[in-house]
């Protein structure tokens, strides 16, 4: 995932619109290891370990990350809201950063599964909850297509346990997108409502 990000402002929104302007960007290169697919299915916030590198604007090179955290459909405030978070922490410069994005799942006006599914809301913290930067995130159609492509059940013994595990897997993300895309008058209900008294930007947890 990759897109516009800028350092010294506070929110994504922020973040996005300067990195536009002045061409920062920052990528995000993560794999997401599911250790027990029963387990992760079973737990209601659906954690899994997160690593890979990151690179900052800026910054030539790329950072390692490891034992960084990826949460499926995190059940939020009202609104039928979902959240699929990424959090990784690493040195650099000296300092101890935070990278903690997370993706909206929401039943809005439209078809808003793909970019809900794809966009990434990120902010960068530095010694702690200091924010450092901000920007959106986005995965196009062929990385998208690649990252499934890469599932693989790891730990399974046999053919058949790695299909029942893919399958588990499956079933889950079918599930959650069911009850968050198609309960309609619902959702768009609440859409009207929230565009009606508009929120504060940032985080909508």
């Amino acid at each position: 995932m990759s897109g516009p990000f800028a350092m010294g402002v506070d929110t994504p929104q922020e973040g996005e619109r300067v990195g536009r302007r002045t061409g920062w960007r920052l990528r995000l290169h993560s794999t997401v290891t599911i250790g027990n697919v029963d387990r992760f299915v079973a737990d209601p916030q659906h954690t899994a370990a997160l690593s890979g590198e990151i690179e900052l604007p800026g910054i030539t090179r790329r950072i390692p990350f490891r034992n960084g955290t990826f949460q499926l459909f995190v059940p939020s405030r009202g609104g039928g809201l979902r959240l699929m978070t990424y959090e990784a922490e690493f040195e650099h410069a000296g300092a101890r950063h935070r990278f903690a994005g997370e993706k909206r799942v929401r039943d809005d006006f439209g078809f808003d599964l793909m970019p809900d599914t794809t966009t990434l809301h990120s902010r960068l913290y530095r010694n702690g909850d200091a924010v450092a930067g901000g920007g959106v995130l986005r995965i196009g159609l062929a990385g998208l297509a690649r990252m499934i492509a890469s599932m693989r059940a790891r730990e399974a013994v046999s053919p058949d346990e790695a299909a029942r595990a893919m399958a588990a897997f499956g079933l889950l993300f079918g599930r959650n997108v069911r009850e968050a895309y198609l309960s309609r008058p619902q959702a768009w209900a609440e859409a009207a409502r929230r565009r009606a008294v508009p929120s504060e930007a940032g985080w909508e947890r």
